[in-house]
């Protein structure tokens, strides 16, 4: 439930005052702007395939790529890891991006 000593403690204060207050009860949405460049952007008889490559795939990435799918859902963005990340092959499948380890496979190339 609480995160830490520091909530603990704001959580005791509350309900020793008789404060009334519930603890992470809303969520309340937010939109950091930015943009977003792709490594790499191929043109295929199917259309343009936007390849993002990474090394280490950071949270504020994972952040990043989710948000830029959310606004552009149509678009075709791929990731090639440059290793295999168990983490990461997870997360793309929760988020719909295909993804390829160590090279870009010859199916999206054609």
């Amino acid at each position: 439930m609480l995160r830490n000593k520091f909530e603990k403690r704001i959580y005791a204060t509350l309900k020793d005052k008789k404060i009334k207050f519930k603890y992470e009860s809303e969520r309340i949405s937010y939109l950091i702007s930015g943009h977003y460049i792709p490594d790499f952007v191929l043109t295929t008889r199917m259309g343009k395939i936007y390849i993002e490559t990474k090394g280490h795939f950071r949270p504020e990435a994972k952040r990043k790529m989710a948000a830029v799918k959310k606004l552009h859902p149509t678009l075709d963005i791929r990731i090639l890891f440059y290793s295999y990340s168990k983490s990461s092959v997870k997360w793309c499948e929760k988020h719909g991006f295909p993804y390829a380890i160590g090279d870009i496979p010859d199916e999206w190339l054609s």
